[in-house]
């Protein structure tokens, strides 16, 4: 039987509203592009880590983090959102109980609050610099290494112009050596080859949930976003990630004074932030697929502001040096729209 963390919802304690950190960008000597140039990236292993990057060159920068708390912030408007999200918890380092109980959570969640008509979870990484230091896995079948809060990995986005579709025609697939769900026996891709092509062409997102998951509300490493409407194109850097099996992009990001950054001070348990990390029908790159593809451009009206939300962890002056370590879940989900 599954070992159950029960609790009542941690109070967060009051917090100023705003913060200074070191956020890490790209310098000018990494070009900025859409596409790949092969010249930026690292080499990711089986169990998630990555190897050395290359073509990089982070530099800190002193940047303003305001409290989103209270603020009508949205997926479709600035990329991010935080929800109230109770639940049973569960042991979160247990790969099991996450595939076979925390997905269809945050299917269902993700679903309501988006309108979706089809949700898929499909990949997840534990974080906590604890545990990454000393070199812990998560237990059960197919299991990932913990991850450390990216924070000097620098600002970004999980998905480009190009990984994005290439991400969901590599989900009809059979499943391989970094797919998470590989641990689910015998289990067939998640999309079925046929619905490929249609799907791309309607409006599909991907969409992180980002959960605590210490009884403690997160008070070191807390996460940054950025407000989507302030990124322009011109800002980002395609950084590749080479698996064993497939290659993925990110998109990283020069500095730019337009940024307007934001965070959720002292995050429960029972809260969620879901974060939007490409959306089909974002308007910055709206038309770009169906351009590179040759097929009809969407319907203009179907544009929504935000494409991505820019995000990374951060070292927060305000919190206390002898605070929890930071330990979170994020949960990369597909939702599409009929």
């Amino acid at each position: 039987m599954l070992r159950r963390l029960l609790s009542r919802p941690a109070r967060a304690p009051s917090r100023p509203c705003s913060t200074r950190a070191l956020l890490y960008y790209q310098s000018d000597r990494v070009p900025c592009s859409l596409t790949s140039t092969g010249l930026v990236g690292t080499c990711r292993d089986a169990q998630g880590s990555d190897g050395e990057f290359f073509g990089v060159d982070p530099q800190p920068a002193e940047t303003p983090i305001a409290s989103a708390r209270g603020r009508p912030f949205s997926l479709d408007a600035n990329g991010f959102c935080r929800l109230d999200d109770p639940l049973e918890h569960i042991c979160y380092y247990d790969n099991t109980a996450v595939l076979d109980s925390y997905y269809a959570h945050c299917e269902a969640t993700v679903a309501r609050h988006t309108g979706a008509a089809r949700v898929l979870a499909f990949d997840h990484n534990v974080r906590s610099r604890r545990r990454k230091q000393a070199a812990a896995r998560l237990s059960g079948e197919g299991a990932n290494a913990v991850q450390e809060p990216l924070v000097s990995y620098g600002v970004h986005n999980d998905y480009t112009l190009t990984s994005a579709a290439r991400r969901v025609e590599q989900l009809a697939r059979p499943l391989s050596t970094n797919d998470t769900l590989r641990a689910r026996a015998d289990m067939p891709p998640p999309i079925v080859p046929a619905e490929v092509e249609p799907l791309l062409r309607g409006r599909w997102c991907f969409i992180n949930v980002w959960r605590n998951v210490s009884p403690e509300p997160v008070q070191q490493l807390p996460l940054a976003l950025c407000d989507a409407a302030t990124v322009s194109n011109d800002d980002l850097v395609v950084f590749e990630i080479r698996y064993a099996d497939r290659v993925g992009e990110n998109y990283f990001a020069r500095r730019s004074e337009r940024h307007r950054w934001w965070y959720f001070p002292l995050l429960t348990r029972d809260e969620c932030v879901l974060i939007k990390c490409w959306d089909s029908r974002g308007a910055s790159f709206a038309g770009r697929l169906e351009q590179m593809r040759g097929w009809p451009p969407p319907d203009a009206a179907s544009a929504v502001p935000a494409t991505f939300s820019l995000h990374t962890g951060f070292v927060d002056p305000l919190s206390s040096a002898d605070a929890p370590d930071r330990e979170s879940i994020e949960v990369r989900l597909i939702a599409f729209f009929s």
